[in-house]
Parts: C-alpha cells; structure tokens; sequence
C-alpha cells in the first residue's frame, strides 16, 4: 500500500484557488465571447434584391408588403449633424454604423408593416448590404431601430 502526505498552507490553497478562479474566467471569456457575434452573424444583412430585404424585415419580427412603396436615392451630408448623429447612435447598439458612409448616396427602401397603419420599416442600404434600419409609425410619430430598442421619439 502506498500513501502520501501533502503539507498545504493556506497560502498555498488561496494561490491554487486563483489559478483554477482565472482558468474558469478565462474559459467563460474566451467562449462566451466568441459566441456574441457568431449571434449576430447568423441575420444575413445582404440586400441585393428584395426577397433579401423582405427576409432581414421578417428575421426582425415584421411582415412587410409584397414591394417597397418607397425607393430613392439619399445623399448623406459629409458631417453628421445633430438629427443623423442621434439616429447613428441608436443603430450603432445593433451594429450599423452610418460614419463611413458620409458624403455617399445610398439606397433608401420603405416598405408598409403589413396589420399595422402607417407603420414602415425603412433600410438604407449601400453596394447590396443594409447598412441602417428603422421602424416608424407616421400615426404615434415614434421611431426606432429595427432591432428593438425603445422609441426615439
């Protein structure tokens, strides 16, 4: 029969504690943080017809119209004033980003929210990619990002 004896300290044991405390931390932000953005991956933002941008509407939780009532092309001023910059905050929270796109024209689609009056969610879209998005009641005159986030007023 063989046997052992270990002496710990309890220095010894706070120091093993840290370690194993780390080694799980570390875990937890190396796959918990990988999975955040494989998340938002998985919501194609392409749009280069409107069957894609029928579908990132829908993945959104919104039933649209069969055609957009609305498609223009939209000029965006060199610099953000306060309107645009408060807007690109609140698509910033859903990973749009409006700033390298100043001075471009890009695409604005407008499409009517199927079961709701006078509602419309509205995509900006550039080279086939949909680079901010929107809802909006003309009735209740609020607006907000697609993805959820409270009224803009």
């Amino acid at each position: 029969m063989i046997t052992a004896s270990v002496k710990t300290t309890r220095t010894k044991i706070i120091g093993t504690l840290c370690v194993i405390l780390a080694g799980i931390i570390a875990l937890i932000l190396f796959f918990g943080g990988a999975e955040a953005p494989k998340a938002a991956e998985s919501i194609s933002r392409r749009a280069a017809n409107n069957e894609e941008r029928k579908e990132y509407i829908s993945s959104r939780g919104f039933k649209t119209a069969a055609e957009p009532s609305l498609i223009e092309d939209v000029l965006l001023p060199e610099e953000m004033d306060e309107i645009l910059a408060e807007y690109n905050e609140s698509q910033m929270d859903f990973g749009f980003d409006l700033s390298p796109f100043l001075g471009k024209t890009v695409k604005k689609y407008v499409y009517p929210i199927e079961g709701e009056e006078e509602t419309f969610a509205t995509l900006y879209v550039y080279e086939e990619k949909i680079i901010a998005a929107d809802i909006a009641s003309h009735v209740d005159g609020w607006q907000r990002p697609i993805d959820g986030s409270p009224n803009m007023g």
